[in-house]
């Protein structure tokens, strides 16, 4: 009897001596939980370690020097530095050639001064004369905003200025060799950027054989180059669906597109961070971890507020894009004064 209770007390103690340990580290977890100042950080607890360790990607990287970007399908493009004085011309191959101007002086007697925007040129001519100033000469004139355009003038009287300040009626004075070479370089549709050094938009070159997966309407361009930059101005870049297309420059009105040039882009876009959250549960006996299903939260960044992709807002649908474009698209202060031809 005393031995048969002594073989049992060894075969409970035995069989508790490999389940209790599985019952005391049955479970374990791992949490990922974004932080603002550690980017990701986890940390792994079992019953034998502890792991830990950051650095996935933050959102201050996400959001670094976050612009809207128009795609040409040319071969280069023009930025307009009116605040340099100085005119680039960029092209698809990474070359980037600059060259000094002279844009309008609004102190001048019936005068304005070069304004923001995103242009085309819409016009090309060799020779052009003056209408509203005394049939001067302009030699390779091709307009973008409205009367206003690149050109040279008679003589070189006037090359003192180009690359210092501003000193013209409106136009942007150039090197007659410098505007004849960009003559022969620049088609009609050629994209010009506008700015003063502020500007939310940017141009970059859609692969050469990139297509648009469809034929938009006019009305469309204006809508989906409007809700880009509106998506960008209020923070929800990577919330909102973003339309990648090629602009047809034919959209562009003479007046220009609106560039977000009074505007400053948010430090930071919301986004969806996730907390992972998976338990980890450890058999002793088996010498094997198994693994429950990882649960994944969307949660948005901004914790004050829900983000929420409800379409009950649909009042006037025509009306609502109406606003957008008006808001996003068009650009004001690209429409200029008239000066009718002085009659003294």
């Amino acid at each position: 009897m005393d031995i048969r209770f002594k073989y049992l007390f060894i075969l409970v103690f035995i069989i508790l001596f490999f389940l209790l340990p599985g019952v005391l580290f049955l479970e374990n977890s791992i949490r990922i939980i974004y932080t603002d100042s550690k980017f990701f950080e986890y940390t792994i607890k079992t019953s034998s370690s502890e792991k830990s360790g950051a650095n996935i990607l933050s959102i201050r990287d996400l959001s670094k020097k976050i612009k809207d970007t128009i795609y040409t399908d040319k071969d280069c493009w023009l930025e307009l530095r009116i605040d340099q004085q100085y005119l680039y011309q960029h092209w698809r191959n990474g070359i980037v050639e600059k060259y000094p101007i002279s844009s309008g002086n609004k102190y001048l007697t019936r005068s304005i001064e070069s304004r923001p925007g995103l242009f085309a040129i819409f016009h090309k001519t060799e020779h052009h004369e003056s209408s509203q100033y005394n049939n001067a000469d302009m030699y390779y004139f091709m307009p973008f905003n409205m009367g206003i355009g690149f050109h040279s003038l008679n003589g070189t009287s006037y090359y003192g200025t180009l690359g210092v300040r501003p000193s013209s009626h409106g136009c942007i004075r150039m090197r007659h060799n410098d505007v004849r070479k960009l003559f022969k370089e620049c088609p009609k549709g050629t994209l010009v950027l506008a700015h003063n050094g502020n500007t939310c938009r940017v141009v970059s070159f859609a692969p050469a054989d990139y297509k648009n997966d469809k034929e938009y309407t006019p009305e469309e361009y204006k809508i989906m180059v409007a809700e880009n930059l509106q998506n960008i101005l209020e923070g929800n870049y990577y919330i909102k669906d973003r339309k990648y297309f090629v602009i047809d420059p034919k959209i562009i009105p003479v007046s220009g597109i609106y560039i977000g040039y009074d505007r400053q882009i948010p430090e930071k876009q919301k986004y969806y961070k996730i907390l992972f959250t998976m338990n980890q549960v450890r058999d002793k006996m088996a010498n094997r971890f198994s693994h429950f299903p990882v649960i994944n939260e969307d949660l948005n960044s901004d914790d004050s507020s829900n983000v929420t992709f409800t379409e009950n807002q649909k009042i006037d649908e025509k009306g609502a894009n109406s606003l957008l474009i008006k808001k996003y698209f068009h650009n004001p202060i690209g429409i200029l004064p008239y000066f009718p031809p002085d009659k003294n």
